[in-house]
């Protein structure tokens, strides 16, 4: 099992995740990747891995195409492959395990907006790179759902940048969004890097109140915010179950 990158609670409690149903189901879980997502050392880390010859390999892609050549070889020499969280190339995969449709997501983080900003206005995006899977997804269809559905009209998409689910530079791209787009109403990330890092931007720069950050957060990297009145509404993940469930899916994927 490899994430998108190592050492970031999000992805380790996916590993704790899988490593409990793994325990139940008599399967053994090597956790392994790089500590930043960078989307070559996760092709060489599943290089790795096919060399191995496990019975499965579960990932979170850093990029749904770039990852697919090494997967498409390791399907070829019997190894499931699984993919969570974000999604590969259909072909290179056997089945993807997400906590809920990108659709599902795209409406929860504008149903977050609204109860920033019931009257709506300006919003921006902060996804990690423009090859994300999820991320880009989720833009696109708030996007979308903003000039399409009439309880999301209300809102106008101004920017998407990018952070590399990278805390400072998140950041730093949350403090140039608000000064590029003097109206701007709500930054919106699905990345939990991204989107704590905007709350805290708002704060540091004197925002509150007219600026809100929501999107998809772990509750610790977002708790202070919500009791001191700064940010509104987020939408919380549940990666440890996610861990389970792929794991889990995958073992019956063997059985």
């Amino acid at each position: 099992m490899t994430p998108k990158w190592t050492g970031f609670p999000y992805f380790e409690l996916t590993g704790d995740g899988a490593k409990a149903a793994a325990k139940e189901l008599g399967d053994t879980v090597i956790y392994a990747g790089a500590d930043h997502a960078e989307v070559s050392l996760q092709v060489e880390t599943l290089q790795n891995f096919v060399t191995q010859k496990p019975d499965a390999i579960i990932l979170a892609a850093i990029d749904l195409n770039a990852v697919a050549p090494v997967l498409v070889d390791a399907r070829k020499k019997g190894i499931v492959v699984a993919t969570y969280d974000a999604d590969a190339a259909v072909p290179a995969r056997d089945f993807f395990c997400n906590q809920l449709s990108y659709e599902q997501a795209a409406k929860l983080m504008l149903d977050c907006a609204l109860i920033d900003v019931p009257e709506g206005g300006e919003i921006a995006f902060i996804a990690a790179s423009p090859t994300s899977p999820n991320h880009m997804a989720h833009i696109k269809i708030m996007t979308e759902l903003s000039q399409s559905d009439a309880k999301y009209k209300v809102f106008k998409p101004v920017d998407t940048q990018f952070a590399a689910d990278d805390d400072a530079k998140s950041y730093d791209v949350a403090v140039n969004l608000m000064q590029a787009h003097p109206n701007l109403k709500v930054i919106i990330s699905s990345s939990a890097v991204s989107a704590p890092a905007a709350a805290r931007a708002i704060e540091a720069s004197g925002h509150v109140g007219k600026v809100y950050a929501t999107g998809f957060a772990l509750p610790s990297a977002i708790k202070r915010y919500l009791e001191n009145g700064s940010q509104k509404a987020f939408g919380f993940w549940d990666p440890f179950e996610l861990g389970y469930v792929v794991a889990y899916e995958t073992h019956m994927k063997l059985a």
